[in-house]
C-alpha cells in the first residue's frame, strides 16, 4: 500500500490531529449537504443504485442514463456513469465506518477525493487498513511535538523571523497596511499580490502576512481594525 506519510504541524480546522485523504469516485455523493437525514442516507442510495448494476467479473460498474439535451434537437441522449469498482468497495467501508463512528470526525470532498479529519487515532487507522486504494495520504502531529499543537498555533522546523501569520478578513484593504510593512521590513513581511489588493482597495479575504512580535502585532491591528479573519503563532520545534 502506497499510503503517502505527512506531519501534522497546524490542526485540520483548528480541531484535528489526523487526517485520511482517500481519492473516490464516490466521493461527491458524500457531500454534507447531500445528506438532508444527516444520516449519510444520500450515499446509502447512490451505493445501492451501484450495486443493483454490480457485476463481479467487471472491473467497472456501468449505469446507463437518460438525460434531456438542451442544445440538441435530440430529446434524449444515452450517458453513462462509470464507477470502479475499487473504488465502490471502497465506499462501502468508508459509509460503514461512517455510520458507526463516534460524531467528533469531520468529512469534507473535493472533488473525487475525501478527506476525513478525527482526533481519534485508531478510527483514521482501522479506516485505511480496510481501503483497497493503494494511494492515500496520512496526517498525524509528530508524538513529541503534539503537546505543542494548539489552536491558532503552527508548528515549524526551522527558526522563524516572525513569530505572527495575520490572516485578513471579509473587508476591502487598505493601503495604509502594504505602505507600514515596506516602511517596517525588519518587523513585517508581505507578499507582493497582498500588497497590491490592499492598494487597490479592494476585497482582501484570505490573503496574509507576517509580523516579528506582540509590539509589531499591536502596531498592525490598530491599522487593519477588525479586518482580521485569523492571527496564527509560529512556533520552532527542531526535527526530531
Amino acid at each position: 500500500m502506497k499510503l503517502k506519510l505527512y506531519e501534522t504541524k497546524k490542526l485540520h480546522y483548528g480541531e484535528y490531529l489526523y487526517k485520511l485523504v482517500v481519492p473516490n469516485q464516490v466521493a461527491p455523493h458524500f457531500r454534507t449537504e447531500h445528506q438532508t437525514d444527516g444520516k449519510l442516507g444520500y450515499v446509502r442510495e447512490r451505493l445501492d443504485t451501484l450495486n443493483r448494476h454490480f457485476e463481479p467479473s467487471q472491473p467497472v460498474i456501468v449505469i446507463p442514463t437518460n438525460y434531456e439535451s438542451k442544445f440538441f434537437s435530440v430529446r434524449s441522449r444515452l450517458h453513462t456513469d462509470e464507477t470502479l469498482v475499487e473504488h465502490y468497495y471502497d465506499a462501502i467501508e468508508i459509509y460503514r465506518h461512517l455510520k458507526n463512528a463516534p460524531k467528533e470526525y469531520k468529512l469534507r470532498t473535493e472533488n473525487f477525493i475525501l478527506h476525513i479529519y478525527s482526533n481519534n487515532r485508531d478510527f483514521i487507522i482501522n479506516l485505511s487498513n480496510k481501503l483497497r486504494h493503494k494511494h492515500k495520504e496520512f496526517w498525524e502531529p509528530d508524538p513529541e511535538k503534539a503537546n505543542l499543537l494548539e489552536k491558532d498555533i503552527i508548528i515549524k522546523d526551522k527558526p522563524v523571523k516572525f513569530q505572527y501569520k495575520i490572516t485578513l478578513g471579509k473587508k476591502k484593504g487598505s493601503p495604509a497596511l502594504p505602505k507600514w510593512i515596506d516602511n517596517n521590513p525588519s518587523i513585517s513581511k508581505m507578499g507582493e499580490t497582498a500588497k497590491q489588493y490592499c492598494n487597490m482597495s479592494t476585497f482582501v479575504k484570505g490573503y496574509y502576512f507576517y509580523v516579528k512580535d506582540d509590539k509589531a502585532l499591536f502596531l498592525v491591528q490598530m491599522i487593519v481594525g477588525d479586518n482580521i479573519q485569523r492571527i496564527e503563532k509560529l512556533v520552532y520545534s527542531p526535527k526530531s
